[in-house]
């Protein structure tokens, strides 16, 4: 128990400090996203600032492989309208049952129009040993998505996410699992 306090208390300061100042900054958000399925959640907070710059707060909770998850990020990212490239920085925070770490995962993204009303976006974040804390020695995660707009600011996707953390003795399946979810656009 005194084990678990000595970790709780400096992660719920950088936890509420973290959530403190994003959430300031994510009042004027113009996408707001939340994903679920049986053994998971997901809220994101988009903001788009000047020059193709964006960021997004994001809180995740999920249930699945006997595991319980919680992760705080926040991604600091460009996108290019013409190729639909993306580049950016994830900064996080993952607690995985009585293991928890930080980190900025490097992030390499891409969309792409399928037709008017639908698109496909691929997301992968990585955060190797060098810029990874705590239980963690590195993170991956991915995502890929299909979006379908169903009315001018709200759309309907499924997607498919993959979080996997390495702890230095065996690679934890944080999450791996089909999801859906509604976006709506401000």
């Amino acid at each position: 128990m005194n084990k678990y306090f000595r970790t709780m208390t400096p992660s719920a300061l950088i936890l509420s400090a973290l959530m403190t100042t994003l959430m300031a900054s994510q009042v004027n958000a113009n996408e707001l996203e939340l994903s679920i399925n049986e053994e998971f959640i997901d809220l994101r907070f988009t903001s788009a600032y000047e020059q193709d710059f964006a960021g997004e707060f994001a809180f995740m909770h999920s249930d699945s492989n006997d595991l319980t998850a919680d992760q705080v990020s926040y991604r600091f990212f460009t996108s290019d309208s013409d190729t639909g490239l993306q580049l950016g920085a994830k900064a996080f925070w993952l607690d995985v049952e009585s293991e928890g770490g930080f980190g900025i995962g490097l992030g390499l993204g891409f969309t792409r129009s399928l037709s008017e009303k639908m698109d496909i976006g691929f997301q992968l974040h990585y955060a190797p040993d060098i810029i990874t804390g705590g239980d963690f020695d590195n993170v991956l995660e991915y995502d890929l998505r299909l979006n379908y707009q169903m009315v001018e600011n709200g759309s309907f996707f499924i997607g498919y996410r993959n979080i996997e953390a390495d702890n230095g003795t065996v690679d934890i399946d944080v999450y791996e699992d089909p999801y859906f979810g509604l976006k709506f656009e401000f």
